[in-house]
């Protein structure tokens, strides 16, 4: 994975989840590549919130949501029916015990 794709993922991740927690992540396009985000994550040493963004997956049937947006919608009904859900992750998100610039930033100059 490229730093463009790596950063992509992880800005569109913050943008989400800053912007309307873990449910908007999910219910909009950027869950479609939750697992690649959860990779982007872990390639450039961001374990804590890689695991985060694993925990919240695994509320979903099957322990992952679906990739297809329509689906992981209906599924996002049945997980967050009062956008519940996801508090504990939001509040860990937001607390950002990461530095994901830094880390990004150390993963582009490797080259």
């Amino acid at each position: 994975m490229n730093f463009e794709s790596v950063n992509s993922l992880v800005a569109a991740l913050e943008a989400e989840v800053n912007n309307g927690g873990f449910d908007q992540f999910f219910f909009n396009t950027a869950g479609n590549r939750t697992k690649e985000t959860i990779e982007a994550l872990e390639l450039i040493g961001a374990q804590k919130t890689a695991e985060i963004v694993r925990r919240a997956a695994l509320k979903f049937p099957g322990g992952f949501p679906a990739t297809g947006r329509h689906e992981r919608q209906d599924q996002l009904e049945e997980v967050s029916p009062e956008s519940e859900a996801f508090e504990e992750d939001d509040a860990a998100f937001v607390r950002y015990d990461e530095d994901l610039a830094g880390l990004l930033e150390r993963f582009r100059n490797r080259g």
